[in-house]
């Protein structure tokens, strides 16, 4: 893991830790929804797959919703659970995704009393090379996380849980998806796309480069005008460096990088990628319909996606949505530079801003 990479790892680390710190064990509000783990044994050897149960329960005398995103109900698709190696942060290892708004079919609803629990391998989404002791606690923030409107206070909903502890040895990273053609550099490759879906992807990265280098320039010029502040939050000189340092690795890549662009993905959201394996981008169907440029853009996704790579800022999705990113630049600026869609909105300008 590169250096900028780590950085960005461990203030999230950080900031979850503290959410574990100041929250009920469970959730936000004290009567929603609560979140247990559980392991059948304290020790793997690495032959062994690390399974953690994860039990999502509704204690209340009422129904209660949640975000199935932050949950494993259909798969891991986030980084859920916070894990440490002899105390220290270890990576998350699965894919980021960008996708559409939240609307209320992507909510599981659970009566009073209801639950459900998943199993999941943490070595299919975490780094665990190395032997050691683990902790490993759930822990998810989101605005939207109980209900798509958000809430009326402008902070992230949470839902953690307590931690638990095992001990595992060191096993060999998860098998990686068959990648895209490797392409020149500077080129795209292709795989499994359309005449029409390649074209669209080489106008898609033409626009990209266009927003990457003028987002680079405004920083480069030490801009501090609403477009930052917008979306990166107040000044200061620390988190401006942060983002003019991430633009010019975006930028860089996107005039340089071998971009291998893989079309097979049948989900409802834009696309996706797995942060150390660059620059393998795999689009998905809501990215068909976006247009080319503007707000949730095809261009803007490609700049979302490029910034995840850890070769590149080595973002994360704390957020997703204009109005989240908006409300984290304005509550939390240190990890609002560590976010996909504040680096996209930036760069979009959608409406303009100065």
């Amino acid at each position: 893991m590169n250096k900028s990479r780590f950085r960005v790892n461990t203030l999230v680390f950080v900031m979850l830790v503290a959410l574990l710190a100041t929250s009920v064990v469970g959730a936000a509000p004290k009567d929603g929804p609560v979140v247990s783990l559980s392991v059948a044994q304290s020790e793997f050897n690495s032959a062994q797959d690390v399974l953690v149960l994860v039990t999502v329960s509704n204690p209340t005398k009422h129904t209660v919703r949640v975000l199935k995103w932050f949950t494993p109900a259909e798969g891991v698709e986030e980084p859920l659970f916070m894990v440490k190696r002899d105390g220290q942060p270890v990576a998350y290892i699965g894919a980021y995704y960008k996708r559409p708004a939240a609307t209320g079919k992507d909510y599981i609803s659970l009566k009073s009393g209801e639950s459900f629990t998943s199993v999941v391998n943490l070595g299919d989404y975490y780094d665990l090379s190395e032997s050691g002791q683990y902790e490993v606690a759930y822990g998810v923030a989101s605005f939207n996380l109980f209900d798509e409107k958000g809430n009326a206070f402008k902070f992230r909903d949470t839902l953690t849980s307590e931690k638990i502890s095992l001990k595992a040895a060191g096993r060999a990273p998860r098998a990686k998806p068959t990648p895209p053609p490797t392409p020149t550099p500077g080129g795209n490759s292709f795989n499994a796309c359309t005449v029409t879906q390649q074209s669209q992807l080489v106008s898609a990265r033409n626009q990209a480069k266009t927003y990457a280098s003028n987002a680079e320039n405004y920083l480069l010029a030490n801009n501090q005008g609403p477009r930052y502040v917008t979306w990166f939050g107040v000044f200061s000189s620390s988190r401006y460096n942060t983002v003019r340092s991430n633009f010019t690795a975006i930028s860089n890549a996107m005039d340089n990088a071998g971009v291998a662009f893989d079309c097979k993905c049948k989900q409802n959201y834009y696309a996706y990628v797995y942060p150390n394996q660059p620059y393998n981008i795999y689009l998905c169907k809501v990215f068909w319909t976006a247009p080319l440029s503007g707000t949730d853009s095809k261009a803007g996704t490609l700049i979302h996606e490029m910034s995840h790579f850890n070769v590149v800022a080595g973002t994360d999705d704390v957020v997703y949505g204009q109005t989240g990113a908006m409300n984290l630049a304005s509550t939390d600026p240190n990890l609002a530079i560590t976010n996909a869609d504040n680096h996209e909105y930036f760069a979009e300008n959608t409406p303009p801003q100065q």
